[in-house]
This record gives structure tokens, C-alpha cells and sequence, in this order.
């Protein structure tokens, strides 16, 4: 059996954590027990495998405290493997200072060219640091990832699952008291009040996961859905920031393509739903919950590109399953304009999109297997 030492949070509970859940569902015997105890861990635990999920997680780039290394240390004296799942989420070389404490390291994205993990990134992602070098923008305090990474060091991160995996729709406050029960120590009860069982949480989706009723159509009302939020962090919310500068800055008639703003959830779903296109910058990482939810929903996914980074699932094929722009913005009235003209392309793009994520989806057994198949689990 394996130990899980989990941080339940929204994202763990019902998107990173399925495969675990899963897992055990799918089994005649439980593989994975959870805990969110370290001292459990350290003092009562007989397993000798850990998984690390979602600890030492920080929205705010920052290094790791001398209690967290104490806390790593004393787990890598108690167990024979340790996996670490970073819960960042971005493709950067955050907590990559944790290597000499654990046995395999997984992202939710890596890098395309190993060679950026050796790299001092600006607030710890190569798109802050872009937006940083380029446009001086500065976050207080700053951070720039303080250690050393030397290319052996840099091949060493494996990809897991992203954000795709889990329930979609989100509906925050259903999710956030299921996250209560399961810091209360009720997981299951926790999932199901969130979200949807385990089966549908497998294969997201509308309607009992059956294919939105129109893809990308003329038929949809709004050209560009743009409602798009800056997060906390400077350095990483300016492209979110820039993209709806760009947009302001186009003349009126330009800027009625694109609806901005902010609207209640069940609005934000059903606009979704009647949208041609659907813009979609970086988060807190490059891949975001707007990016499924408008796959899901059938719109043209426009997202500043990602060719930089690998991802799982994978539904960032360049002009196949989404529009890539440029990270300054420069070309997105000029790609909008196109697509917005060209209904077939639009359609052939989204439902690609659509099949693309069901099918990746449906590997997500076998993907779950080769990690555990690799520790002769």
C-alpha cells in the first residue's frame, strides 16, 4: 500500500487527486491509504512508499522554510521511496531544491527544453520572467530561485496530470464545503457533496459527457469571451493584465468583439456556452480551468502559446485544437478577426479540441499504472 500525505484543497480534491480515488475504486483492495498527518506519517506509518500531494504549496513564489527541509529530511529517514507531486502550477523550476529529498518528481507540466530548468527565472515561471524583462514588471518581494540546477538535475522531472482530470462544471461553494469535510477526515462525503461521483469525474463533461450541441456556429452570440481576472502576483497576472489592455486600447467598434468583465458563475457557464471563441491567458501557470471549460463548452480555445511546455491531458495541438497568440498580445485582434470569418475552421478547431480531451481522458488508467508500475507497485 502506498500513503498518500495529501493538502486537501479545491484542486486536489476534485482535479489532481482522481487518479488516486480512482484507483482505489477500481480495485479489489485499496492501493493508496490518505492522510493529512505528517507526524502519523513519521510515527505510526507501516508503509514504506509516500506520495507528497500538494504540499508546500504557495500562490506567492517563495522559497521552502528550514521547517519545511526539516520535515523532508525526517520523511526521507522514514521511507524507502518518496514521490512528490508539486502542486504549482506552472511549467518553472519551483521547488526543484526539494531533489535531493525525494526519489521522483512530478509536474503538472514540464518544460519543452530541459535546459530552462536551469535558468534563474523571474518569479519562477518563464512567462513571469518574460513579463518582468520585457515590460519591468516587479513583484515585492521579489523571487528568483536562489540554488543551483545542473542539467542531470534538469532531466529529472516527470510529468503527471494537469488540471483537466476532475469535475467540470465547478461550482465554488458546493466545492469549497466539500473541502471542509475532507479536512475534517471525510474525503468521500467531501467529493460527492463537490462534485460529481468518481465515473462522471473520470470523463468531464456536460450533459452526462455528451458532445456540446454546437461547435464554434454562427449561431453563438458572442464573439470573444474575454472575462479574464488578474491573479495576486504581478510578475504572473501581467499577461492577464496586458491582454485586456490590448483589448481597451482597440477602437470602439474593434472592441465590441470581445466581452469583458466579470458575471456570476451560472451566468459565466451559460455565456460560455453561446460563445464562438473563448480567450484564455495564464493563470497562476499557463494551463487553466477557462481552458477545459471552454473546450466543454464547445468554443474555439484562443490561449498565448504554449509550445514551450508538455502538458497531460494535452489539448494544446497549435491551430488543431487551439489558437496560439503571441505573449505581447500583437496578433490577437488580427486572429480573432480571421477565425470570427471562418465558421468551418472555427467548428474543425473546437471539435478537435473536444475529441482530443476524451480521448487523452481516456487513458487516464494506464497513465496512473506506468507511475505506479515504475515503484514495482
Amino acid at each position: 500500500m502506498v500513503t498518500v500525505l495529501v493538502c486537501y484543497e479545491r484542486i486536489s480534491l476534485y482535479h489532481t487527486m482522481i487518479p488516486f480515488f480512482l484507483r482505489n475504486y477500481e480495485s479489489k483492495k485499496p492501493i493508496f491509504r490518505f492522510t493529512q498527518s505528517a507526524e502519523w506519517c513519521l510515527k505510526k506509518d507501516k508503509n514504506t512508499i509516500l506520495f507528497m500531494e500538494r504540499w508546500f504549496q504557495n500562490r506567492q513564489p517563495c522559497s521552502l522554510e528550514d521547517a519545511d527541509f526539516e520535515l523532508l529530511s525526517k520523511l526521507r529517514n522514514k521511507y524507502k521511496t518518496i514521490v512528490f507531486f508539486c502542486g504549482q502550477p506552472e511549467a518553472g523550476n519551483n521547488r526543484m531544491d526539494i531533489l535531493p529529498y525525494v526519489d521522483k518528481l512530478y509536474y503538472k507540466s514540464i518544460f519543452t527544453d530541459r535546459a530552462n530548468y536551469c535558468k534563474k527565472l523571474y518569479g519562477k515561471s518563464l512567462f513571469s520572467d518574460y513579463y518582468h524583462t520585457k515590460y519591468g514588471i516587479n513583484d515585492n518581494p521579489a523571487y528568483i530561485n536562489n540554488f543551483d540546477i545542473d542539467r542531470k538535475d534538469a532531466e529529472k522531472p516527470e510529468l503527471s496530470w494537469n488540471i483537466g482530470l476532475g469535475t467540470y462544471p465547478r461550482y465554488h461553494l458546493p466545492q469549497r464545503i466539500g473541502t471542509a469535510l475532507a479536512r475534517a477526515n471525510m474525503p468521500g462525503i467531501g467529493r460527492l457533496i463537490g462534485g460529481k461521483s468518481l465515473k462522471r469525474a473520470k470523463l468531464p463533461g456536460y450533459l452526462n459527457n455528451k458532445p456540446p450541441k454546437d461547435f464554434s456556429s454562427n449561431n453563438k452570440k458572442i464573439s470573444v469571451h474575454a472575462r479574464i481576472k488578474p491573479v495576486t502576483c504581478p510578475s504572473i497576472a501581467y499577461q492577464r493584465v496586458h491582454f485586456l489592455k490590448c483589448i481597451m486600447d482597440l477602437q470602439p467598434d474593434k472592441q465590441r468583439l470581445f466581452v469583458t468583465g466579470r458575471v456570476a458563475q451560472n451566468e459565466y457557464y451559460k455565456e460560455l456556452a453561446d460563445s464562438k471563441i473563448v480567450l484564455a491567458p495564464f493563470g497562476w501557470g499557463e494551463g487553466c480551468f477557462r481552458d477545459f471549460e471552454a473546450i466543454l463548452a464547445g468554443a474555439l480555445l484562443f490561449k498565448p502559446d504554449m509550445s514551450h511546455m508538455i502538458t497531460w491531458p494535452n489539448v494544446y495541438i497549435p491551430y488543431e485544437t487551439y489558437v496560439p497568440l503571441k505573449w505581447d498580445g500583437s496578433d490577437l485582434l488580427e486572429k480573432a478577426e480571421r477565425y470570427l470569418n471562418d465558421e468551418q475552421e472555427r467548428k474543425r478547431i473546437a471539435m478537435n479540441a473536444f475529441e482530443q480531451y476524451q480521448s487523452e481522458l481516456s487513458c487516464l488508467s494506464q497513465r496512473t499504472d506506468l507511475i505506479l508500475n515504475s515503484l514495482s507497485i
